[in-house]
């Protein structure tokens, strides 16, 4: 391989790299939305064991689920986020529309058909959340999106070693700081983007 090809390769790379790292700013207003009702729905519904309230539980999820999904369905019409299209941005569009049909079927079809014990649900989810916050930061060279799958994934261990109904409220303050506080910094980003462009 000669200088010329390495050179034209590693400048393909590089702008490979810049178009994900773009198109995953572009993704903060889904995550900043998903966070938020997550967070929501999980205070909610440690509000609601605590007090024996357990249909509560199904309306609270059904309303987050069915609201979270059409708001995502709806900035995706609209357009949001980065305009950037490739073969990576496509991997990641894949990631996180798997990974959201994942959580909701784990939050949902596991817990109805017994397949998982309740207590152990904030640990699964987390873990969850890991792969996909550290598959995303791998592939776009963002190590610091990776550490956050990585604080995912050692919360997951301590939620599965500490199990109770504390959980839901530990769940909340995670997503708080690992799914809101992250689409704020790629929000900023791409902020700083647009203003560079």
């Amino acid at each position: 391989m000669n200088q010329q090809t390495a050179q034209g390769e590693l400048a393909s790379i590089r702008s490979l790299m810049a178009d994900s790292q773009a198109f995953l700013s572009g993704t903060w207003q889904h995550q900043l939305l998903w966070g938020t009702l997550a967070a929501i729905g999980l205070s909610a519904t440690w509000v609601a064991a605590r007090e024996e309230s357990y249909t509560a539980i199904g309306w609270i999820w059904g309303v987050t689920l069915v609201s979270g999904w059409l708001c995502s369905v709806w900035l995706m019409r609209r357009g949001t986020g980065s305009p950037v299209r490739n073969v990576a941005t496509r991997a990641f569009g894949g990631i996180w529309l798997s990974l959201g049909v994942t959580l909701t079927l784990i939050g949902t079809v596991s817990i109805y058909s017994g397949a998982l014990e309740p207590s152990s649900l904030p640990g699964v989810l987390a873990l969850v959340f890991g792969a996909g916050y550290f598959a995303s930061g791998f592939m776009a060279g963002m190590p610091w999106l990776s550490a956050v799958g990585v604080a995912w994934w050692a919360s997951g261990v301590g939620l599965l070693f500490r199990r109770g109904p504390g959980g839901l409220l530990v769940l909340a303050v995670l997503v708080l700081l690992l799914e809101v506080m992250p689409a704020l910094v790629l929000r900023n980003r791409e902020r700083a983007g647009a203003a560079r462009s």
